[in-house]
């Protein structure tokens, strides 16, 4: 019998995430609340608050379609589909990682993802320690951008280097400059731009917004901890962190709450 690459992933999934995948369903739809998932590395190699292992990340995506959601992308949040329930998922930094593990599975699904890049590192790597993880290159986010699921988000173009207080630690014209290099060189390598930012670290202020909003930016991801409202503000989007402690338990709730 031949096996699907769905299949696979799903039955390694459940297997992995030690939870049964036709978890309890949750509740009936709750108009105009929209879960942001915020993810990072899909990978094996590193067990940390940024990774989550590809088995885990397959089962995740099979409760979502189980369960009846329609993973919509980040712009339709200011105008949601109504009467469905509805996700968001989003990447930071941009890992290699994503090309080998969640793309494949994202296309199974047919659901949406928004890459937030780190302009100036795109085909380089991020050091942690003595190890490196790789991150995706241009014509990688070329053959993404040509598939219809991704979007390009910036995560500023060098600031992300700034670990202590990221972009709320830097002058107003800085920041100017840094998002408007990221466009530029977006708007170079792949003949798109872009009105989607993550900030770095987590970290803004009041004046970061204003510079942003001028430099044509129109939504605007936090790491806040909360599930976006239909109502809600584009320019503090907030997003919930998942990785490897979320089994299907724990994931359904952070869906659900």
């Amino acid at each position: 019998m031949k096996v699907t690459r769905r299949e696979f992933l799903r039955l390694a999934g459940a297997f992995t995430a030690s939870a049964c995948i036709v978890s309890p369903a949750i509740g009936e739809v709750e108009t105009g609340r929209i879960p942001i998932l915020l993810y990072n590395d899909v990978s094996d190699f590193f067990n940390d608050s940024h990774t989550v292992s590809p088995s885990i990340f397959a089962a995740q995506l099979e409760w979502l379609y189980n369960n009846g959601f329609r993973v919509i992308p980040l712009r339709k949040i200011s105008n949601p589909p109504a009467g469905v329930r509805l996700a968001v998922i989003t990447f930071d930094y941009g890992y290699a990682s994503f090309m080998d593990y969640a793309f494949p599975l994202l296309k199974e699904y047919g659901f949406c993802a928004t890459v937030n890049v780190v302009g100036g590192l795109v085909g380089k790597y991020i050091r942690e320690g003595r190890n490196s993880r790789p991150l995706l290159s241009w014509d990688e986010y070329r053959h993404l951008l040509k598939s219809g699921l991704v979007d390009i988000g910036c995560q500023t173009n060098a600031l992300h280097l700034l670990k202590d207080k990221g972009v709320s630690n830097v002058s107003q014209e800085v920041l100017r400059h840094d998002l408007m290099t990221f466009n530029k060189t977006l708007q170079k390598e792949t003949r798109t731009s872009t009105d989607i930012l993550a900030w770095p670290h987590g970290f803004y202020g009041a004046q970061s917004i204003d510079v942003a909003k001028n430099e044509g930016f129109r939504y605007l991801q936090t790491t806040n901890k909360a599930v976006f409202n239909k109502s809600g503000n584009l320019l503090e989007i907030p997003r919930k962190t998942i990785n490897n402690r979320h089994n299907l338990v724990a994931f359904r709730t952070e869906v659900a709450s």
